[in-house]
């Protein structure tokens, strides 16, 4: 069955079975997701988390991105999983219906760092996690998500254990305890998008592969059949669907998803803003756009896209990362969106405020299930421009290549490193199959060498 599939697939796999570009796609996941854990360690939200387990103390096992200190493996895990998604600039998958990396990798660099694993381990655990994620989310998460889960602490919590199981070379037993005790941990609701609750949920995931894993290496038991049963994951996250259970994994590690299968983000904000985005910045390019022009500016995009992005009217960045309203205003008056647009008082700016309430939602059946997005901008005289992006820049039809993403850690690395310490980094994140010890490289990214 499903459970035992899964379990068998995690403890068999070895580094030498994994194909040459799925280990290539990893290793740029990684680094994508590295640059952007750097750039969120200063965000609010990452420094209350940062602080509190500095408070707590405990064993100095894993390090703390830009915290300069150690703390027990489980907590390191939480941490950084939660700065790793605080920006909102990391990577997606339709395959694994989630934000993978920010889950899966805090789990894998904590528990590599306090067992002196190699970047091997890493990259190996990173994608066994992705696989299992991928193999298990379509059986579930699409209706959980329109109810309301938020699919990354959810898929998030099975891949992190996945790929921690594989790290602590857990049983097949062991292992279908492991996932019992995490799918009893996975949680996340999307009421909570544009707060600093949602970065949590990454971490959440990350800490509950850890932790399961953990419980399971030390006898404590679950659920043996917890993917297939008929009170399991899979049937609780699907609604209460029927579940195929010998159909999960069953083809697990014959094609190996990750390649083609992750989504890198151009912009620090939802994914479902990023069409919307495109579509802005092309008509500011188009005409010169003043905000007092506009008469109405529709979106046209798939309802889905609506239930992420729920912020019609807001007022915090957090919240302008989850709006469409705001990031079509911001596109189509500085024809850029970045960093430095998601704060309170760049969210607050009046004349974008005047024309976030001129944004409305006009969904349209062509656009499905998709990422895509057409804007329509109607101005007062009479005139009209719209443009429409089927495939936003960094989706998987669309793809940002290696050099893109070494420019987009570069960027973010320089904000909290020396440029000595930003290279060096990226030097050994590039050639990741070489290190020797995950704290090599640990050590870099906590020790914050430039002062904020």
């Amino acid at each position: 069955m499903g459970t035992e599939t899964v379990s068998r697939y995690i403890t068999d796999t070895t580094y030498d079975k994994i194909p040459p570009d799925a280990l290539a796609s990893a290793k740029q996941a990684i680094l994508d997701c590295l640059g952007v854990t750097l750039a969120g360690c200063d965000d609010p939200g990452s420094k209350i988390v940062t602080e509190f387990v500095r408070e707590q103390g405990g064993i100095a096992e894993a390090s703390i991105v830009g915290g300069r200190f150690k703390a027990p493996v489980v907590e390191a895990a939480w941490a950084n999983g939660t700065i790793a998604h605080a920006l909102d600039y990391d990577d997606y998958s339709t395959a694994f219906m989630a934000h993978p990396t920010v889950a899966l990798l805090p789990a894998v660099l904590a528990v590599a760092e306090k067992s002196h694993l190699s970047g091997k381990d890493i990259l190996l655990s990173y994608i066994v996690g992705f696989e299992v994620g991928a193999a298990v989310a379509p059986f579930c998460v699409m209706q959980s998500y329109l109810l309301g889960w938020h699919s990354t602490s959810v898929m998030g919590t099975i891949g992190a254990v996945a790929a921690c199981a594989k790290l602590m070379n857990l049983s097949v037993e062991q292992t279908r305890m492991a996932l019992g005790i995490a799918s009893s941990m996975a949680n996340g609701m999307k009421e909570n998008f544009g707060t600093m609750t949602k970065p949590l949920h990454a971490g959440n995931a990350a800490r509950n592969g850890v932790l399961a894993a953990q419980l399971s290496q030390k006898g404590f038991t679950a659920a043996e059949n917890i993917l297939e049963g008929q009170q399991g994951f899979c049937k609780i996250f699907a609604g209460g669907a029927e579940i195929d259970g010998a159909k999960i994994g069953e083809s697990i590690g014959q094609q190996y998803t990750i390649v083609g299968g992750l989504s890198m983000k151009p912009y620090p904000s939802c994914a479902g803003t990023h069409a919307t985005i495109d579509s802005a910045i092309y008509l500011h390019g188009q005409r010169d756009i003043k905000a007092e022009d506009i008469e109405e500016i529709e979106m046209r995009t798939s309802p889905g896209v609506a239930s992420a992005c729920i912020h019609s009217n807001p007022q915090t960045g957090l919240e302008g990362k989850f709006s469409n309203q705001y990031c079509v205003a911001r596109g189509l008056l500085d024809g850029d969106v970045g960093l430095r647009h998601f704060t309170d008082d760049m969210v607050q700016e009046p004349t974008v405020q005047s024309l976030v309430q001129k944004a409305k939602y006009a969904h349209t059946s062509d656009m499905g299930a998709s990422f895509g997005s057409e804007v329509l901008v109607k101005f007062r005289d009479g005139t009209t421009i719209s443009h429409k992006v089927d495939s936003p820049k960094g989706f998987i039809t669309n793809p940002v290549t290696i050099d893109d993403t070494i420019i987009k850690y570069k960027d973010c690395a320089s904000l909290v490193l020396s440029s000595e310490d930003a290279q060096r980094s990226l030097d050994l994140i590039m050639h990741l199959e070489d290190l020797a010890d995950a704290g090599t490289l640990m050590d870099i990214l906590a020790k914050k060498s430039k002062l904020a």
